[in-house]
């Protein structure tokens, strides 16, 4: 099939899923209170909710490709700025950008599967996209846990660079 989409369901749904279940705890690491924890996930959702369409536009006009590749470097400089801006307002805007371009990684990579194949390719490919989108949110947040559990707050972030570092590379190694 096509390795470089497989891999992007793969980190998405490790870096959605690892998102929505611990950023509550990566902000409890940073001494926000209860509500404002709640509220992050909610920023990360109202983002995915929101910006699904202006992305969908994007991927007509770009193509599906370009677009995962966007929403990749996107999401690392999301994560990047997760532990310098988590105690100021501007979180807030990170989070809903965060919460549209780590989904939209899977979003872009539908796009592209439907693009790229047809017939039963097409129910193929899906069916793996399904297969991979349960396999990454199953090892996503224990994995994410597990480095948040070693060095602290900060391997929430750490995971989401290094899978989405990993995406870019081997899509332009691919391309």
């Amino acid at each position: 099939l096509a390795p470089a989409l497989l891999l992007a369901v793969l980190v998405s749904a490790a870096v959605q899923q690892s998102t929505y279940a611990l950023v509550p705890v990566f902000g409890a690491g940073y001494g926000l209170p209860e509500a404002v924890l709640a509220a992050l996930v909610m920023a990360l959702s109202l983002g995915n909710i929101l910006l699904q369409i202006p992305l969908g536009l994007l991927a007509e006009r770009f193509g599906g490709r370009p677009m995962i590749l966007a929403c990749a470097v996107a999401t690392t400089v999301c994560a990047v700025l997760l532990p310098l801006l988590i105690t100021t307002p501007l979180i807030w805007g990170v989070l809903l950008v965060m919460g549209a371009v780590g989904y939209g990684v899977y979003t872009m990579a539908l796009v592209e599967l439907g693009s790229r194949f047809r017939g039963s390719l097409l129910v193929t490919g899906n069916a793996a996209f399904a297969l991979l989108w349960g396999v990454g949110g199953i090892v996503g947040p224990p994995g994410a846990g597990l480095l948040m559990q070693a060095i602290g707050p900060l391997g929430l972030p750490t995971v989401v660079i290094g899978l989405d570092a990993l995406l870019v590379a081997f899509a332009l190694y691919r391309s």
